[in-house]
Formats: C-alpha cells, sequence, structure tokens
C-alpha cells in the first residue's frame, strides 16, 4: 500500500486514443496529474471519452483501439462498474469477497481477517452468508465497493455507480464512499451524472467535452466555469444552487455571485429573499382521456412457489396517451410489474387486461444484451423487416436522438447513455403503441434527459401511451403525467404528477426539497421559469 507517497496516484501525459474504425478521438491529448488521496469527480456530458477514460486508467479494462501519449498508475487499482449485477461472479457475498483474494493464493487465515473487516467497516455482516440474488441493486453495489476494497487497491475507480439505485440507496452509497476517503486516504477517481451530491465531497473536478478536458480544478471553480460561461452543462448543478441564483438574478437583475449551496444554506437564502419574488401559477393538470389501454387487478406475482411474493394484490390503471411513471426502491417489483405488463411473465393471481389491437414494447434494463451486429447503424437495420422501416427511417431515428456520430461504432463501445439511446431507437424503429420502459434515462446526462424528455412528450401528443419505472424522481416529475409509487409490493398512491411529488417529504424531487415550504409549486427545474422579482410586471 502506498496511498501517501511522494509520487502521483496517476500521470497522463498527451493522452489520445481512437476506437477501431473511427475518425475522430474519443480522446484527444489529455494531460492531468492525480495526487495520491485525491477524491476527483470526472464529469461531462454523455459520450464525452469518461467511460473510455476510466476504462484506459485500467489495464485489464482499457478499450481496443489506437492509443497514443503515456499513462502511469502508481500501485495497484479497483473498478466499480454501472451495473451492480454485471460484476458479480459468485453466487454467495462471502464467496464474492473471497474470490480476488484466492485468485491471489492468500492464506486462508489472511482472506478470512480481510473479509471480517471489510465487513464490519461497512456493516455488512447480517448478510454475508447470503445468496447474492436476494440482494437489492443498493446492496449488490456495496458489495461490488467492498469486494474492490478487500484487495486494498491505491487507487479506486469507480464509472456511474450510482446510475441503478433508488435515491435512498444512492443516498447510503455515497456516504460509503465518502467515509472510504476520510478514514483510508484513497484515491478515489469517479464519474457521476447526478452530481450535486458528489461535488460536496469531491476535491476536484475534472470536465470532459468531446473528448478533451474543458476545465480542472475545485468544484467551486466547476461551478463558476458553467455558470459564468452560461454552458448548457450547467443544468447538471445542484437544485439548490439553480433555485438561488434563479431567484438572485429575479430580484437584482443582475448575474449573482457564482458558488455551490447546500441545501440548508440555499433554504435560508430563499427565506431571505421570498418577500420579493412573484411565483407565476403553474399550468392546470392535464386531464385524463377516458380510454384505458392497459389494466391490472389484484396481481399477485412470485418467481418460485417457495420464494416471497413480489406483488400482493397490486392494481393499476394506465391511460391512452399519457406518461405513467412508477417509482419505488431498489427490489420493489418495479420490473417484475412491467414484464407482467407487457405478457413476458404472467400473474400468479388477479388480472390484466390489454386493449386490443395496440402493438406493445418494451424496453428493458439490461440494454447491451439487444445488440448483435458490429456497428449502430447495422443494429437499428436488424429489425427492418419485421418493423417495415428502411434506411431513411433509421437515419432520422439516429438524427433526433444526436447519434450521427456514432452509427458505425461498435454498440458496445458506446457509453451507457448512448447505450439506453441506441436501445430506444431500436424499440421505437418497431412503432408500438404503448412503450414500456425499464430505466429508460440511466446513464444519461442531464441536458439529455431534458431532450428526451421533450421527445418522450411529443410521442405522447401523437397518441403513444408511455409506462416508465424510473429511480429518477427529478425526469419523473418533468415528463410524467400521473406517477405511481410501489411499495411492499402494493401501489400506495397513483395520482397527477404535481400534487404526488408535493405531497411527499423526502420521495421528492431535488427542487421540491429545497424550495418545499418557502415557494409553493417549485418542483421541476422548469419551474424556475415562473419565479419573477416582485416588481416585474405580470405577463399578458
Amino acid at each position: 500500500m502506498n496511498h501517501f507517497s511522494g509520487k502521483p496516484a496517476v500521470s497522463v501525459d498527451n493522452l489520445s486514443f481512437t476506437y477501431p474504425d473511427q475518425k475522430v478521438k474519443a480522446l484527444d491529448g489529455l494531460t492531468f496529474e492525480i495526487p495520491a488521496g485525491s477524491f476527483v469527480l470526472l464529469a461531462g456530458p454523455g459520450g464525452s471519452g469518461k467511460t473510455t477514460l476510466l476504462r484506459a486508467l485500467k489495464k485489464e479494462l482499457q478499450p481496443a483501439g489506437l492509443y497514443e501519449g503515456r499513462i502511469d498508475l502508481e500501485g495497484t487499482s479497483g473498478f466499480v462498474m454501472q451495473d451492480p449485477a454485471n460484476q458479480i461472479v459468485m453466487d454467495q457475498v462471502w464467496h464474492e469477497l473471497a474470490f480476488g483474494l484466492e485468485n491471489l493464493g492468500l492464506a486462508a487465515g489472511t482472506i478470512e481477517r480481510r473479509i471480517a473487516e471489510i465487513a464490519h467497516f461497512f456493516g455488512i455482516e447480517s448478510w454475508i452468508d447470503r445468496p447474492v440474488s436476494e440482494l437489492s441493486g443498493g446492496e449488490m453495489q456495496i458489495l461490488n465497493l467492498a469486494s474492490s476494497l478487500v484487495m486494498n487497491p491505491d487507487t479506486l475507480i469507480l464509472d456511474e455507480p450510482t446510475a441503478r439505485l433508488d435515491p435512498v440507496s444512492i443516498s447510503h452509497f455515497l456516504d460509503m464512499l465518502k467515509r472510504v476517503h476520510q478514514e483510508t486516504g484513497r484515491t478515489l477517481i469517479m464519474s457521476e451524472h447526478r452530481m450535486a451530491d458528489v461535488l460536496s465531497i469531491a476535491d476536484r473536478v475534472i470536465y470532459l467535452d468531446e473528448g478533451r478536458i474543458g476545465f480542472d480544478g475545485s468544484p467551486d471553480g466547476f461551478a463558476g466555469y458553467l455558470l459564468d460561461g452560461s454552458r448548457p452543462f450547467q443544468v447538471a448543478l445542484p437544485a439548490a444552487t439553480l433555485i438561488v441564483r434563479r431567484l438572485e438574478a429575479a430580484v437584482s437583475g443582475t448575474g449573482p455571485e457564482s458558488r455551490l449551496l447546500d441545501v440548508p444554506a440555499a433554504r435560508q437564502r430563499l427565506k431571505e429573499l421570498k418577500s420579493d419574488i412573484r411565483i407565476e401559477p403553474p399550468g392546470s393538470d392535464t386531464e385524463l382521456p377516458a380510454d384505458t389501454v392497459l389494466e391490472a387487478r389484484d396481481l399477485e406475482f412470485r418467481y418460485k412457489s417457495h420464494l416471497p411474493w413480489v406483488l400482493k394484490g397490486l392494481s393499476l390503471t394506465i391511460h391512452r396517451g399519457t406518461i405513467h411513471a412508477i417509482v419505488g426502491g431498489n427490489g420493489s417489483g418495479k420490473s417484475t410489474l412491467l414484464h407482467l405488463l407487457s405478457g413476458v411473465l404472467d400473474p400468479g393471481r388477479g388480472w390484466i387486461r390489454r386493449q386490443e389491437g395496440l402493438r406493445t414494447g418494451l424496453l428493458t434494463q439490461h440494454t447491451k444484451a439487444l445488440f448483435s451486429a458490429d456497428s449502430l447503424f447495422d443494429e437499428l437495420m436488424e429489425l427492418s423487416a419485421l418493423g417495415g422501416y428502411g434506411r431513411e427511417e433509421v437515419l432520422e431515428m439516429i438524427r433526433k436522438l444526436d447519434l450521427e456520430a456514432l452509427s458505425e461504432r461498435h454498440p458496445y463501445d458506446l457509453s451507457g447513455g448512448e447505450t439506453q439511446k441506441a436501445a430506444l431507437a431500436k424499440l421505437l424503429l418497431l412503432s408500438p403503441d404503448i412503450l414500456l420502459l425499464d430505466e429508460p434515462v440511466k446513464g444519461m446526462d442531464t441536458a439529455s434527459k431534458i431532450e428526451l424528455g421533450h421527445w418522450f412528450k411529443t410521442l405522447r401528443d401523437q397518441g403513444k401511451t408511455l409506462v416508465l419505472v424510473t429511480h429518477d424522481l427529478n425526469f419523473s416529475a418533468q415528463v410524467a403525467d400521473r406517477c405511481s409509487l410501489l411499495f411492499d409490493g402494493r401501489m400506495v398512491v397513483t395520482e397527477a404528477v404535481r400534487p404526488f411529488f408535493q405531497g411527499n417529504t423526502f420521495y421528492t424531487t431535488d427542487y421540491g426539497r429545497v424550495a418545499a415550504g418557502i415557494l409553493p409549486g417549485i418542483v421541476t427545474q422548469a419551474d424556475l421559469g415562473r419565479l419573477h422579482g416582485s416588481q416585474d410586471e405580470s405577463p399578458s
């Protein structure tokens, strides 16, 4: 172990990388050093090169292609991936923790000691003998973190580790990560689209844009870089920062100081500014169409007769031409429900009624399993005969999803967000009437989510029905007409999206949490446009 040697943990000199058969460099002339003991957030839009860079730092995971320049990594490294299930290789928690140590040929006593120590550190003693299949997504990712750290790496690399976790699991995972950094002094390098919580614990941000370094400095400096330059990526900054900035600009008419704020500081500032703010009323909720396209009543389901029930008397109604979001914790049964609604699974009890003559399309979480061709374009052409579409429709879909630069790239070389877009494109080319989408925005940056949300609304306005299962509460509030909370196998509540999030204290959006009790009706980033200085004229 060499956490605090004089040498930098990572040294990169003029690094460039090009994927096979590509002309544009995925990484272009990167030069930086990371001192040992740093916590670095690697930020940037989807497709900016974050995953490529992180994998380039880990020799065993380096993508194939042309490398130029130099990478030096001092000591050993561990890697935590986006998908918790993809990294786990053993069937039991103990065996997973022991796997890497056994491959090193360590003595049994040493292995047992290390596992006992790491289990105590993470507080996972109670599930050390549990089958991995019984773990939630959040527990799996904690196991992946523990399995990496039990190897005592000098540097820990994390690629979007919270992409598939619910809000509570994200908070727990980041608390663990903060503790690892503070108590062990290991070097952490982490990419993350949900930057709000990570900016408060990182000590440095490296921002990539089209494969180049756009910014390298402190989190506060990064906020100033985005805000002062009015850069589109500023939408990814914490809600606390953006709300206060909007209010200060509305009151003073001048640009406020660019800085990061936590929720308590932001709420205090909102109270100070509240008397000078006028809030434009929100639009009325969309009236529900009378036409029902999917209806489930008293659903009960379990995967095997000796296993617990996943769904316990669940009922749900989906109306034509609406976007319906289903939220809930990891392991609550959301994905199972989508598979039941699609007809892939049959309920053990209860019934499901689907409107006849409508085509249903299902997007699962495991999107890479959809891909078999050598290029994105060929992949999208694969079902052209079945779907009745041709080359022009594929090119138009690629344009709509901003995938033009990737049409000849192998699907397995896409970033997490690009993979999601590609899978959505493949589904949408088949023109289903009902879209059942499981975590459709995982791995996407905030700007891409906003853009995709506009497109989902366009599909809804064209008469399509969308059912979204997602952990992203901000996205749900942005796009959905109605929202349901799944808990303990049942739908606890189903409401129009605004009263749903305003009625929750903890399970709400970042914006709702900051504004609660001070600025009524502020739920989404779009709501910031309804905040005006009290001296402003009312809109005519």
